[in-house]
This record gives structure tokens, C-alpha cells and sequence, in this order.
């Protein structure tokens, strides 16, 4: 028994039975440590959600997941504060003495939280459209420029109270107008308490689920890049348990538009082995730009349902002589979409749909369908006051997972995409396969220098999981066509190229206007993955990689290429490395084995293997 109950405990004493009665959560767990009961999965929820959120009471389907993954659930009641908006206005005659210099006239407000009111002043800087930073007067004499005063910018954290507050500013990082946005508890406190739990428990679980929306428990709040005023709303830093930057956690997050659909989510994905049915367990969608993964999902016995477009859209005002027509925005009933295990989609989209395919209004009925997207805003939980969003609508009509972009997603992300899926068609759950794919991006981050910003910065903290990171897809069949793989003999990596490359003519987005009538090709091959940016040529170019890992408890000095293909084939030259708790490191590089002409679709170099001879400090 949890807490001090006397009564309840003398009563099951009375029946005979044993009674350890425990303090908090952390006696708990300490308990179950001492049982040498181990835990692999946490749902962390926060029980004010009963008045507290938005969406009420969503943490009760947490003990549904933990029962049913043989896990436990953890509660941190937060007094959460998301994103709270404060506006101001310009400071007319005069702003407060210490106020920085600004572009534009400053704009002067107060915030009042813990029953302090704090008169703050924000500034311009080089972005005409952004207000940058911000200063508080703390001590409330009238000045802004006191020691701890400021100037602060989205993604820092401010004391105000007594307590700590990320803080965002400018108009177009959240719902309706804001000068100030703030956030508590903050991501690092949240971590910490996390932390705390896993001493507690002897080391970290395999997979945390976050129950509910972030007013429940809040996102991270990330500066997109040192000249930015933009933040990346993400749980990425929750799937760390030590203090580098990869992912040691599967992680997911569950929302629902509410308690019953959450729950239904719940018995969805906990009952799927008996729900399969062939109709639709060996099926596969693509939908709108997407239509290169055909051959993938091919590769494991997935039969391809038609391409979705907007051509197979219903019709809403037919076309006549007069009219060009209206098509509805979310495929209908009777669309071969409503019949897959696993759907993948890329067009222009936002939290109301994925993008010409599926709406937050759609009443269609989906098969136990894993969904994921590379289409902008998809996951955006910041934008909506009353939590309305596309996912929670999957997720409510038959989705079992669903993977995408909080904010617009670039052509990078297309490595992360293509990572998820390689992983879940290898049989890892959704969780192990989104954090593989987080893990190659930190990898790339760290490679290349952008843990202040940068394209791959970027993508690493707005991709997002939703649903039970425990879930696993039953697929079809084993590869038909090996995929890529990596050997360890000894000090010797061998990497392997796939079986096979499979050329793609993709379909080309309606934006990339150079070459709407022209073809244009992307490679595909099981077990790797794109590098992919805009090119000045009008598309998006990609050169393709294999991850290469070694897990070991020594430590390397250096790792040398073997072979000296022709260029650009072979290695970066550059390797990063990931510490664990138990004093082994995982070395990460990426490897290229083909070079693929996309205007000919023909490969014009490859090799069928690399090695890397590693060489251990003594």
C-alpha cells in the first residue's frame, strides 16, 4: 500500500494477508528493486489533469498500458503552466530605465504567476517581424537592467517567484497573440525528477509513455538556433537518461480528444495480435508525394494498396461546364487507405490534416493502421487552445501509432523517416524504431557541428511519436532481398550494401515547378537511408547511407577505412560516440556504398562492402 491508510491496512491484515505498507513512489520503487522485480515500461502522467487540463482525466488510461506491458505508473502532479501568453504594448512616452536598445518601439507588460505581478519590457532585434528579447524587473524598482534582469530569449529559462519558467517569445510560437510565453516546469526539472525515479528503480526503463497533452506535461521548449527567435516544442530530451545527446529511452507520447478514446487507443494496441485479420494486415499505403517505400514494404510481404492523390479525393461540388469543382479534404469509406497495417504520407500539412488525406473531422473508420508522415506541423500542440489536432483524431478512427513533424518539416527528415521504418520492418517496436532514428540524426548533429542549430538540429527536436512506444507491427514476412547490415570480428566493421537498389521515379511535389514535367529518381535499398537537401536545381537531392555501429567496452584511438573506393564513396572520416551506464560506448559513422544519378535514375558507382579496421588504446 502506497501512503498511510491505517484502516484500509488493518482491515487487510485481518484476511491474513501480508502487508508492506510504503511511503511514496520512490519507497515503491526502492521495494520493487529489493524484489528484484525489474521495470522496462513507465507511463508518466500528471493527476491534476482531472480539473487541471484541457483534456480531462487522460492519465487514466495510463494503468491500462502499464498493466498490459507489465509496467507501473508514475505521477508528477505539476501545476503546469503551457505556453501561458502575456501581451504588452508599446511603451509610450518612455520605457523603463535599462531598457536595451530596439529596432522597433519596445513593447512593455506584466506577468503575474505565483501571485507576483513582474513588469517586463521587450525588445527587437534583427528580424523587423520578431520581438527577441526580453528583460523583468525583478525587484520591482522600476528599472530593467539589475544583475539577473535579463536580456532572456525563447529557450532560456527566467526565475519568477521562486520558480523556474522556459520562456518563449514572438507571435508565431503558439496559439493567438503573446509578447511572453511561459512555461513550467521546465524540461531539465522534468528530466530530473525522471532521473530521480530511475535511481530509485536501478537504471532507467526501456520505454516511457507521456499520458497526455503537453498542459498535462509539458514539451521542452528549444531555441530553434543562436539567431533564432524560434522555438522547437519537443519531448526528445525526455528519452535521455545521461547527459549526452542520445536517446537512451523508447519513448512516445499518448493523446486522445478524450478519456474514452484514450482508453479505447489503449485496448486497441494491447489486444492487435487478435485483432489481425488478412484483409488488411499485409497491406500497404502510400498517399499524395510519397511513393517511394513500395518496395520496401514489398521486401517484407506487404501487398501495395493504390496510390493515394488528390485525383482519388470524393467530391464534395462535382466539376461541370461552369465550375472547376471541390474535393473533399480526407479520403472516404470506401478508399483502399481504410484497409492497411502501415501508411505513409508526404504533402503540404498542418495540425488540421495530413495534407489532402485525412482531416481532424473525419468520421472514416481505419484499420489498426501505423501512420507517419513527413508533412509540416502535423504534430503541433501549441497552436490549438481547445487540443484539437489530426493525430488525436487517428488515433480516436483506428491508428496505432503515428510518427511526424511539430513544426514545417524540411527535406532532412526524409533520414528519419526512412530510419522508422527500416526499424519497424525489421520487427523493433515503434519506439525502439523512433528512437534509432533519432539516434542516427544526433549522430549526424554532433558529426557536423549544429548543437547550436542547423538543418539536422532542427529535425532532431520536431520529430515526435505518438502512441504506445511498446507497440510492435506484425509483419508480413522476413526480407525477401537482404537488407544493409554491419559485421564485428574482432577489430574489424564490415558494412554491407543491401541485396538490392531499387530506383524510384518519384512523384514530384506540385512546389518543384523546374520539373513537373520531367523525371526525376530517388534510391531506395532495406537498411539505409537519405541524406536529402534542396538543391538550386529546383529538388531535393539525396546521397544515401548505411549507419555504421560498434558497440564495446574499450575505448578507440582511431578507426581506419580499409578499402579506398572511388569517391564519393566510403566514410565522412568522422565518428561520434555514445556513452552508457554500464561503461561500454557505442561508436556511430555513416557509411556511403552507391552513387545515384536523380535526373537518370542510374547508379553510376557502388560497392558490395567497406571495412573499418578499428584500432583500441592500449
Amino acid at each position: 500500500m502506497v501512503g498511510s491508510v491505517p484502516k484500509a491496512a488493518a482491515a487487510l491484515k485481518e484476511t491474513g494477508l501480508a502487508v508492506v505498507e510504503l511511503k511514496d513512489v520512490s519507497a515503491v520503487l526502492a521495494w520493487m528493486r529489493e524484489q528484484k522485480i525489474a521495470v522496462s515500461y513507465v507511463a508518466v502522467v500528471n493527476p491534476l489533469d482531472r480539473e487541471a487540463t484541457v483534456i480531462k482525466k487522460l492519465s487514466l488510461a495510463a494503468p491500462l498500458l502499464a498493466a498490459a506491458r507489465q509496467g507501473i505508473v508514475v505521477s508528477l502532479p505539476y501545476k503546469t503552466l503551457w505556453k501561458a501568453p502575456f501581451v504588452g504594448a508599446e511603451c509610450k512616452p518612455n520605457p523603463p530605465k535599462g531598457t536595451p536598445e530596439s529596432r522597433k518601439p519596445p513593447r512593455m507588460g506584466l506577468t503575474t504567476v505565483n501571485g507576483h505581478p513582474f513588469a517586463f519590457v521587450v525588445t527587437s532585434g534583427k528580424n523587423d517581424k520578431d520581438y527577441v528579447a526580453v528583460n523583468v524587473d525583478l525587484n520591482g524598482n522600476g528599472e530593467v537592467s539589475d544583475a539577473g534582469e535579463g536580456p532572456w530569449r525563447t529557450g532560456d529559462t527566467v526565475t519568477l517567484g521562486g520558480q523556474r519558467y522556459s520562456l518563449t517569445l514572438g507571435e508565431e510560437n503558439g496559439a493567438g497573440q503573446a509578447d511572453v510565453r511561459l512555461t513550467f516546469p521546465c524540461a531539465d526539472q522534468v528530466v530530473a525528477d525522471l532521473k530521480a525515479l530511475y535511481a530509485a528503480m536501478g537504471g532507467p526503463p526501456e520505454y516511457l509513455c507521456l499520458v497526455g497533452f503537453p498542459d498535462a506535461i509539458p514539451q521542452a521548449i528549444v531555441r530553434e538556433s543562436a539567431d533564432s527567435n524560434h522555438d522547437l516544442p519537443s519531448d526528445f530530451p525526455f528519452a535521455n537518461a545521461d547527459d549526452d545527446l542520445f536517446a537512451e529511452i523508447a519513448l512516445g507520447r499518448l493523446i486522445a480528444e478524450n478519456v474514452s478514446f484514450a482508453t479505447l487507443y489503449v485496448s486497441r494496441v494491447v489486444t492487435y495480435p487478435q485483432l489481425l485479420d488478412p484483409s488488411w494486415s499485409t497491406m500497404a499505403g502510400q498517399a499524395r508525394w510519397e511513393n517511394t517505400y513500395a518496395k520496401l514494404f514489398e521486401n517484407v510481404g506487404y501487398t501495395m494498396a493504390p496510390h493515394h492523390d488528390v485525383d482519388t479525393l470524393p467530391w464534395i461540388e462535382p466539376p461541370t461546364d461552369k465550375r472547376k469543382g471541390k474535393r473533399a479534404q480526407a479520403f472516404d469509406q470506401n478508399s483502399p487507405l481504410a484497409r492497411v497495417a502501415v501508411l505513409t504520407h508526404q504533402a503540404h500539412s498542418w495540425w488540421h490534416d495530413l495534407g489532402q488525406t485525412y482531416d481532424w473531422e473525419s468520421d472514416v473508420l481505419l484499420a489498426p493502421t501505423l501512420v507517419e508522415s513527413g508533412g509540416c506541423l502535423t504534430t503541433a500542440l501549441d497552436r490549438q487552445p481547445d487540443c484539437r489536432s489530426v493525430v488525436a483524431r487517428l488515433m480516436r478512427n483506428g491508428a496505432v501509432g503515428f510518427q511526424g513533424n511539430a513544426l514545417p518539416g524540411i527535406a532532412y527528415d526524409e533520414q528519419q523517416r526512412l530510419v522508422f521504418w527500416n526499424a519497424v520492418l525489421a520487427g523493433e517496436t515503434i519506439g525502439r524504431a523512433h528512437r534509432e532514428a533519432q539516434n542516427s540524426v544526433a549522430a549526424v548533429v554532433l558529426e557536423t557541428g549544429q548543437l547550436s542549430g542547423g538543418p539536422n538540429h532542427y529535425q532532431l527536436y520536431i520529430r515526435g511519436l505518438f502512441g504506445d512506444p511498446a507497440f510492435a507491427l506484425k509483419v508480413p514476412s522476413p526480407p525477401k532481398s537482404a537488407p544493409a547490415r554491419v559485421e564485428v570480428k574482432d577489430n574489424l566493421v564490415s558494412v554491407h550494401a543491401p541485396a538490392a537498389w531499387w530506383p524510384v521515379r518519384i512523384r514530384v511535389p506540385e512546389d518543384w515547378k523546374k520539373w513537373n514535367d520531367k523525371d526525376l529518381y530517388v534510391l531506395r535499398g532495406a537498411g539505409t537511408y537519405p541524406n536529402r537537401h534542396w538543391l538550386d536545381e529546383g529538388y531535393d537531392a539525396e546521397e544515401t547511407y548505411v549507419d555504421a555501429t560498434l558497440r564495446t567496452d574499450r575505448k578507440v584511438k582511431r578507426i581506419e577505412q580499409v578499402q579506398s573506393p572511388p569517391k564519393p564513396l566510403g566514410w565522412t572520416g568522422k565518428y561520434v560516440v555514445d556513452e552508457h551506464a554500464d561503461a561500454t560506448r557505442t561508436y556511430r559513422w555513416r557509411v556511403r556504398l552507391v552513387d545515384f544519378d536523380q535526373p537518370k535514375g542510374t547508379i553510376l558507382s557502388q560497392v558490395d562492402r567497406l571495412d573499418y579496421r578499428i584500432v583500441f588504446e592500449d
